[in-house]
């Protein structure tokens, strides 16, 4: 599959991980051209405000990367 001459991989699944954990994943995701990912339990899991800052935090990291 391919969206806008990209191909399309998508990984999910896994255990939750701690803040800085998720951050570092992310930026290597976004680093080699990644420009999303599945982040499920890592936000749902956590107290809403945290988990707000953390997606917040995820977006900024693609946002810099574009």
């Amino acid at each position: 599959s391919a969206f806008a001459g990209k191909r399309i991989v998508i990984f999910s699944g896994g255990p939750a991980k701690g803040k800085d954990e998720v951050l570092e994943e992310i930026r290597g995701i976004a680093k080699g051209g990644g420009f999303g990912s599945i982040v499920g339990r890592n936000a749902f899991q956590r107290p809403k405000e945290e988990a707000i800052e953390l997606l917040h935090q995820i977006q900024d990291i693609f946002a810099a990367e574009k």
